[in-house]
C-alpha cells in the first residue's frame, strides 16, 4: 500500500499559513482591502441633491433652463398651465443670469398664430442660444441682476404649473414692469452661439 506522503513539510510557505497565525493574517489583509474598497468607492459616488419643494432652488441657481409660458400675458397667467412654451427662456446658474432662445421649431399652434415661435413643454429636445445678462444673486423668493451697471430686484413665487417672477417697483432702465411666467423644460438641450435682447418693452 502506498504511503501518503507529508506534505507539511515540503509545502510552499503560502500554503504552510493554515494555521491559526496565517488566517488572522490573511483576515487582516482582506478587512484592509475592503476598508481601501470602500474608501474609492466613496470618492467616486456622486451625490445628486433632491429637488427642493416646488421647482427648486439651490446653490445660487435654479435647476436647468426655464422658458416663458406661451399663452401668458404682461400680466396675466397662462391658460393652458403652461403645456406651451415660448421661444425665450432663462437660465440661473454660476452665479449668471442667461437669456435663452430656442433656433428650431415647427410648432404652428403658437399665439397669434405664429409658426415657429413657440414649442411644446414636452418636446424631447432642443437646440437654444445663450446670452449673458448679468450678475445673479439669488435670495429667498428673489433675486438681483446687475446688467449695465444698474441692479435690479426680481421676485418670484411658484404654482403647481409655473413659477412668476416679476420686478422690484424701482425699476432699472433696461427692466419692463411685465411679469414672467416660466416653467423649467425637461428635456435635452444644446447651446449654440447668438445674442438676443428680451429685456424691452413689448
Amino acid at each position: 500500500m502506498d504511503k501518503i506522503p507529508d506534505m507539511g513539510q515540503h509545502a510552499p510557505r503560502s500554503r504552510r499559513l493554515g494555521g491559526p497565525s496565517g488566517a488572522a493574517g490573511t483576515v487582516g489583509w482582506l478587512m484592509v482591502g475592503m476598508a481601501c474598497l470602500l474608501s474609492i468607492t466613496s470618492a467616486f459616488t456622486t451625490t445628486i441633491p433632491a429637488r427642493a419643494d416646488g421647482f427648486g432652488t439651490a446653490d445660487n441657481q435654479w435647476p436647468g433652463i426655464w422658458f416663458i409660458c406661451e399663452f401668458a400675458q404682461r400680466q396675466r397667467a397662462p391658460d393652458d398651465a403652461c403645456q406651451m412654451f415660448d421661444d425665450e427662456g432663462f437660465q440661473l446658474a454660476d452665479g449668471r443670469l442667461s437669456y435663452l432662445r430656442i433656433t428650431q421649431s415647427d410648432e404652428t399652434a403658437c399665439r397669434g398664430d405664429k409658426k415657429g415661435q413657440c414649442f411644446r413643454r414636452d418636446r424631447a429636445n432642443i437646440t437654444i442660444t445663450k446670452t449673458d445678462r448679468g450678475r445673479l444673486t439669488l435670495r429667498k423668493n428673489q433675486f438681483d441682476v446687475k446688467f449695465l451697471g444698474c441692479t435690479q430686484t426680481f421676485y418670484f413665487a411658484d404654482t403647481a404649473n409655473y413659477r412668476e417672477m416679476w420686478p422690484d417697483d424701482d425699476r432699472c432702465f433696461w427692466a419692463s414692469k411685465r411679469r414672467f411666467y416660466i416653467a423649467p423644460f425637461d428635456g435635452i438641450y444644446k447651446f449654440v452661439e447668438s445674442s438676443s435682447n428680451l429685456w424691452s418693452d413689448d
